[in-house]
């Protein structure tokens, strides 16, 4: 008896994973497609399940060049890095939001955010496309009156 009830739990387990799988929302927002050279921007990762409860999910965030990583989230900071396993998984709980400054060899690249979430059995790719602006050039002296 103790068999066939730890059996029929384990199938009817497996047989609601696929519908709980198709139920999870992750989410990619940023603060700009224009980020500007030094300047904060911001990014948030969400997982969340059909009902709006928070998840437990990895992330791992990447810059993208084309298809080619530039760039990874490793040692808690962005860096310079290549090939596709590059960067650290973080674990969060429903939402995980960071800043990331651009420098000044990235202007007018159009470089790709990518954060890749693992979640519920599932690895989702987030992607958001963005170009970097140079920053604003200073304002003028006022000038001496003589």
């Amino acid at each position: 008896m103790r068999v066939v009830l730890v059996l029929a739990l384990v199938t009817s387990a497996l047989a609601a994973l696929p519908a709980e799988a198709a139920s999870v929302k992750v989410k990619l927002t940023t603060s700009s497609a224009k980020p500007v050279v030094g300047q904060p921007w911001r990014y948030t990762v969400t997982a969340r399940s059909a009902s709006g409860a928070p998840l437990h999910a990895r992330v791992k965030l990447q810059l993208l060049l084309g298809t080619t990583v530039v760039g990874c989230w490793k040692g808690g900071a962005m860096m310079q890095c290549s090939g596709q396993s590059a960067g650290d998984w973080q674990s969060f709980r429903g939402r995980r939001s960071g800043v990331l400054r651009f420098p000044a060899q990235s202007v007018g690249v159009t470089l790709t955010f990518e954060a890749i979430v693992k979640v519920a059995g599932q690895t989702r790719r987030l992607r958001a496309p963005l170009t970097v602006q140079p920053p604003p050039p200073p304002a003028p002296l006022p000038a001496l009156a003589v």
